[in-house]
């Protein structure tokens, strides 16, 4: 059902994003993972990051990003481990199964990408995404 906030353009955007994470999601799931699983895995692919560096990436709280550590570290596919320097950080790091599973992964997800786009040129592409870097820029953030 699309939303009704009272701007049908408002409207557009949340249920076209809406649409667009329920495929990649299903595309995901596919793998055992979820959306968020599946940005967290590629945020660890360039190096080891803390727990709040990734609760900044994925722009939910520490305690979600526990949560989904608990489910990626029971499968072997993420490790804690200690920061060199500070006691106190716990580091996240992909391991070579994490690793693995997020290139299956990446196949699927780069699927659901394109197909929410196939019905736009990459002219209509380019200025969708210019108008939507617009909208970010304006909107405020919670």
């Amino acid at each position: 059902m699309k939303p009704e906030t009272g701007s049908d353009t408002v409207d557009a955007i949340l249920y076209a994003a809406h649409r667009v994470r329920t495929a990649a999601d299903a595309a995901l799931r596919e793998h055992g993972l979820s959306l968020s699983g599946f940005k967290l895995l590629r945020a660890l692919s360039g190096g080891d990051r803390s727990m709040r560096e990734i609760s900044e990436v994925l722009h939910v709280s520490p305690r979600t990003v526990t949560d989904i550590i608990d489910g990626l570290e029971a499968r072997g596919l993420v490790a804690r481990c200690a920061h060199p320097r500070d006691r106190r950080v716990t580091l996240l790091h992909l391991t070579e199964g994490g690793d693995r599973e997020l290139g299956r992964a990446a196949a699927g997800a780069e699927q659901a990408a394109s197909s929410a786009v196939a019905g736009l040129d990459p002219t209509e592409q380019r200025i969708l995404r210019g108008l939507l870097e617009r909208v970010c820029v304006v909107a405020p953030v919670a």
